[in-house]
């Protein structure tokens, strides 16, 4: 794409004045029309040969070099970077006295009092400082959740929650997917080793019902299609 100069945007300019058509005033100049109408939008207003001169190379919109010494959440921007991609990055230092380079968007849309902006001190504060939940609470907790999903059948607890392939009864321990049997004999014996199978004794695969679970293999197959 052909740069102008500052005397080409003059005649532009002069020419826009005139009222004459933008296909003569392209013409005249010796640019194609896609080049004048990107010079019409580094203007906010009424075309102007020293405000396109200006915001050349910087997109449609001027660098906005007033933020410079504004704070936003624990950073304060210290000196303009550079520009790529239409963004504009700035060097900031956090309260921390640690500097980073951000963007101009992230500053302005990412920042609010809930989630203040940092060099990344912030979450390396807060990592780790939650309290690890006791074995025995995180079993209760998860026991109670896998009640919610019981419907009771007789002497069965039938799963009504989600199921793998739309069979197979599914949910997930220690960050780990596992079938709702399995996770279930797991809380009640309070064991961190994991058998590969889980069986019911009354056949009915849907059945997560601690009284029905064992490891022992049935005779019939039906009794232990679901792993």
């Amino acid at each position: 794409m052909k740069r102008l100069t500052l005397e080409q945007r003059r005649q532009i300019e002069g020419l826009l004045h005139s009222n004459m058509k933008h296909t003569k005033i392209a013409s005249i100049v010796g640019i194609n029309i896609t080049t004048l109408y990107r010079e019409f939008k580094k203007c906010k207003s009424q075309y102007n040969a020293k405000e396109a001169d200006l915001n050349t190379g910087r997109g449609y919109k001027a660098i906005d070099f007033d933020i410079i010494g504004k704070k936003f959440g624990m950073l304060t921007v210290i000196d303009y970077v550079n520009k790529y991609n239409h963004r504009t990055y700035w060097k900031c230092k956090c309260d921390c006295g640690k500097f980073t380079i951000i963007s101009r968007k992230v500053l302005s849309d990412y920042c609010s009092e809930k989630k203040p902006l940092s060099c990344g001190c912030i979450a390396k504060q807060t990592k780790g400082n939650k309290e690890q939940v006791p074995f025995e609470e995180a079993c209760l907790g998860k026991y109670q959740d896998l009640i919610r999903f019981r419907k009771i059948n007789r002497d069965c607890w039938e799963w009504t929650g989600y199921r793998q392939n739309g069979k197979v009864p599914k949910t997930s321990w220690k960050n780990k997917a596992m079938t709702v049997r399995k996770c279930m004999y797991l809380l009640i014996h309070g064991s961190t080793y994991e058998p590969n199978r889980i069986h019911t004794t009354c056949g009915n695969l849907l059945c997560f019902n601690p009284d029905h679970l064992t490891l022992e293999t049935p005779k019939k197959r039906h009794l232990y299609e679901f792993l």
